[in-house]
């Protein structure tokens, strides 16, 4: 099928930067496109000339006739333009919109072969079998294969079989065997293309990257002439500089699709003790025969929920995390992606580029790191393009315990960055007012009006009335009060008895401590013990107040307790204004506005502001 593609055009010597292109596009156009600074279009432009390429009939065969597809989804015509040419492209497209079609397809047609980096074995294996099924030459190394297999590939190679793609882990591609390959290849005028997929970990402002990726900054300098593909789902305007300058694309800026996946439900929800028995009854009432992820924190929690699952709930579940031996991690994976089993509870190690189109439902049983991380978690649901519901239960326990894990690594600025990131996904589930499809679209700098959410999250469907009202004066009597009675003996105080004394408890401790003397005790009296609650954490979000977790020397259980953390005594908690739902006029709904009466908690820092209304995006821009 392969060999009816016709050869393609000779390669450059050296990847021209992209100064002026045609905008062809096949379908038309339903997602936001952002190219050049130019201001989001949502027209359909003229094929006529791409049409009148010289490759494009070599273009359309592949799509129809390797690929099996009828049309191009948005913008990646235009992509396969750039790189037929032999240009660099920088492709800044949301999880299922067809990224990996924008080299697949050019490999085809075009003599040489194209080098993907992948960060995982498991990306990696469903890519290579894919497109084995469609009759692509396309070949994988890996690490984890047997030596026999590895000696077959390497054997091929060597004897000058040139398959159309080869897919390695950034690891390998540093060894000296792999170096020489690619000396030939480029000597020869067979290597076509390096594609860095998941782009995004090649930078430390991601913080999630690891040394081999960071090394692909030397792919310019070693193999030059040889043009690039970054792609990534997820990226800031920050982290998209970065990886331009870092792999030397030449390129004046990336394609990009809008982030937002209008097909996925955002759903927030309280973590109580029956968790398991709520997400098992959601499963079962929604989607019983259908398949799904959750996520956990920690591979000891992912086998506990797979069990649980299973035997006290029948339900077809099973764990995946790093910790698992290979063959073990493939099977289950082979299993979850045939469909003999329905549900794979994992840690993040699990669905960076699984390409399971029917993903119903994604659960975060814990909170994830951050919200780059949710966005991509999320995002391996709904890939087929219909609704997928996602779930994010939290607690202030996960958060605490999520903190004490980072404090426990040597203070420096990535410390720093993930003690942001948390907060920022603490303030993400406390917010329960703003659309959550805003939320997250704000922290990619993406403007979002709450009237394309149409009530597909829980905040646009919550009716509940809701009115902004200003706790400053509440929140500096509360941090006084804390202030005096942590310079008293036995003085360590939980939140639950810090509440109890804003409230002006007469408790036997808060009697005996002397704490029922303080002029401020009581001051709060007037406050709900859940608006209090809110209150606290506020301070906390805003690290105004911090927690010290004490280990028990018996049973080994944590107390949390509260302390004044330095940024407490700084000016900008005068213009902190933390704000809870009380009865009022009505709740802003999805669509009544682009700005929502939302709580300031979305910042993990917050620079001074004064009380009003603010956009979704207005909140990370003081970040």
């Amino acid at each position: 099928m392969v060999d009816s593609v016709p050869a393609a055009l000779p390669s450059r010597p050296d990847p021209p930067v992209n100064e002026h292109r045609s905008s062809p596009i096949v379908q038309e156009v339903s997602t936001p496109i952002t190219r050049f600074g130019n201001p989001p279009t949502t027209k359909p432009t003229d094929t006529t000339e791409l049409e009148d390429k010289p490759y494009y009939p070599r273009v359309k065969e592949a799509l129809t006739k390797v690929f099996r597809l009828q049309s191009f989804r948005t913008l990646q015509l235009e992509v396969i333009c750039d790189v037929m040419e032999g240009l660099d492209v920088f492709v800044l497209f949301p999880t299922g919109s067809g990224k990996s079609l924008t080299f697949q397809l050019p490999a085809v047609c075009q003599d040489g072969m194209t080098i993907v980096v992948s960060p995982l074995k498991s990306l990696i294996l469903d890519q290579h079998r894919a497109l084995r099924a469609l009759g692509v030459d396309v070949e994988m190394l890996l690490g984890e294969m047997a030596d026999s297999q590895r000696k077959e590939v390497w054997r091929r190679l060597g004897s000058g079989h040139v398959p159309k793609i080869l897919y390695l882990t950034p690891e390998r591609l540093e060894m000296d065997g792999m170096r020489s390959l690619l000396q030939r290849l480029q000597s020869s005028g067979s290597l076509a293309r390096f594609v860095i997929d998941e782009a995004h970990l090649i930078t430390d402002w991601g913080r999630s990257f690891r040394d081999a990726y960071v090394q692909l900054n030397t792919l310019r300098t070693a193999y030059p002439g040889v043009p690039i593909s970054a792609l990534t789902a997820t990226a800031s305007p920050e982290v998209q500089g970065d990886i331009t300058t870092r792999l030397h694309l030449k390129i004046h800026a990336p394609w990009k699709l809008s982030a937002n996946r209008p097909n996925l439900d955002y759903d927030v929800r309280p973590k109580t003790k029956n968790v398991l028995s709520e997400i098992a009854d959601f499963i079962k009432n929604n989607h019983p025969r259908e398949t799904g992820i959750i996520y956990c924190s920690s591979r000891d929690k992912c086998e506990e929920v797979a069990k649980v699952l299973r035997d006290k709930f029948q339900l077809s579940a099973k764990h995946y995390h790093a910790g698992m031996a290979d063959q073990d991690k493939a099977q289950v994976q082979e299993e979850w992606s045939s469909g003999r089993i329905r549900i794979i509870v994992a840690t993040i190690a699990f669905g960076m580029g699984i390409d399971k189109p029917d993903v119903r439902y994604v659960i975060h049983h814990s909170l994830p790191n951050s919200l780059n991380g949710y966005y991509q978690e999320t995002g391996r649901g709904g890939r087929d393009g219909k609704p997928a519901q996602c779930i994010l239960y939290y607690s202030t326990g996960d958060f605490y315990n999520r903190l004490r894990m980072i404090r426990g690594n040597p203070p420096s600025q990535m410390r720093d960055a993930e003690e942001d990131d948390i907060r920022r996904v603490m303030g993400y589930v406390t917010n329960d007012v703003q659309c959550r499809r805003a939320q997250v679209l704000a922290f990619f700098h993406e403007d979002f009006d709450p009237v394309h959410c149409r009530q597909m999250c829980n905040n646009c469907r919550d009716n509940t009335p809701c009115v902004t009202e200003d706790h400053t004066a509440d929140a500096q009597k509360a941090l006084r009060l804390f202030e005096s009675l942590s310079r008293r003996p036995r003085a360590r105080l939980t939140p639950p008895q810090f509440i109890a004394a804003l409230k002006g408890s007469k408790a036997q401790m808060q009697v005996e401590r002397g704490w029922t003397n303080d002029p401020l005790h009581g001051s709060c009296s007037h406050l709900s013990n859940d608006v209090l609650a809110r209150l606290i954490d506020q301070m906390l979000w805003h690290n105004f107040l911090s927690i010290e977790q004490v280990r028990g020397s018996k049973d080994g259980y944590c107390q949390n307790y509260l302390t004044v953390s330095l940024s407490a005594a700084q000016p900008a908690f005068a213009q902190l204004m933390p704000t809870c739902p009380s009865l009022g006029p009505k709740r802003m709904r999805c669509g009544e506005a682009s700005s929502s009466c939302c709580r300031s908690v979305l910042a993990g820092r917050v620079e001074p502001r004064v009380c009003g209304r603010q956009t979704a995006a207005d909140q990370y821009r003081t970040l």
